[in-house]
């Protein structure tokens, strides 16, 4: 015979989770008594529910429809700590969103990258599996950094006609070469850099530039075990 309600372990991290215990721990309910009056026709459904709700704050749309009778609460009271919820989900966003830009800022090195007629490769395995960088960056000299703007320019053009031409105008998986960006300033969100086209010409003042995505690998929706795994694996036709 089930117990009355009691949390687990990572159950009390959000406003809905500790909401859901208390209620039911005041109506002396156990958990097969809150998962049945959730409306589910499937009790395993109700009780996967539940568990989802009470670990990641996110109330299923079905289970929001019930819970309010099921909690025997008024529904504005639910929303009220719903919407206490979403606030807290949204900070815990922003928090790991600034990190992740400081982690950015922290590791970025100027670098010259292809643009390419696709953004998603194709096949994408094979990008997930080496990585995008390692396809999309082209190799600099380094006293590019350390020249003045004209070397620096004189430099970057002879690389990019060299990587243009071993690479015969395509980046597997990518497709074709249509441009290069010389990316010089990490920004939030984007980075900063210089166009240059295919001859390596310079073709315009700094511009906005959007950051390469990584392709993810593994066995299963959310694993990306599998990701990186031939990243020092040599390519082929680079330079």
């Amino acid at each position: 015979m089930d117990s009355m309600f009691q949390m687990r372990f990572g159950e009390d991290a959000y406003p809905i989770s500790r909401f859901l215990v208390d209620r039911a721990q005041a109506l002396r309910l156990t958990r097969s008594d809150l998962a049945r009056r959730l409306g589910y026709q499937n009790i395993g459904s109700a009780h996967k529910a539940l568990a989802e709700t009470l670990t990641t704050g996110k109330v299923p749309r079905y289970m929001w429809c019930h819970l309010a009778q099921a909690l025997e609460i008024d529904q504005s009271v639910l929303d009220a700590v719903i919407e206490s919820t979403a606030r807290q989900q949204q900070d815990e966003w922003r928090a790991w969103l600034l990190d992740w830009e400081k982690e950015h800022i922290t590791h970025f090195r100027p670098h010259l990258r292809t643009e390419t007629a696709r953004t998603i490769p194709e096949p994408i395995f094979i990008a997930a599996l080496i990585g995008t960088a390692r396809f999309r960056l082209v190799e600099l000299p380094a006293e590019v950094w350390e020249v003045s703007t004209a070397d620096r320019n004189r430099l970057v053009k002879q690389a990019i006609q060299d990587h243009y031409r071993a690479n015969k105008a395509n980046v597997v998986p990518f497709g074709a070469i249509l441009s290069y960006t010389l990316v010089t300033i990490p920004g939030y969100l984007i980075d900063f850099g210089y166009p240059f086209d295919i001859n390596g010409d310079l073709t315009g003042p700094m511009q906005k530039v959007k950051r390469l995505g990584e392709a993810s690998l593994g066995v299963k929706r959310g694993d990306t075990r599998l990701s990186g795994l031939l990243r020092n694996t040599e390519i082929v036709g680079a330079p």
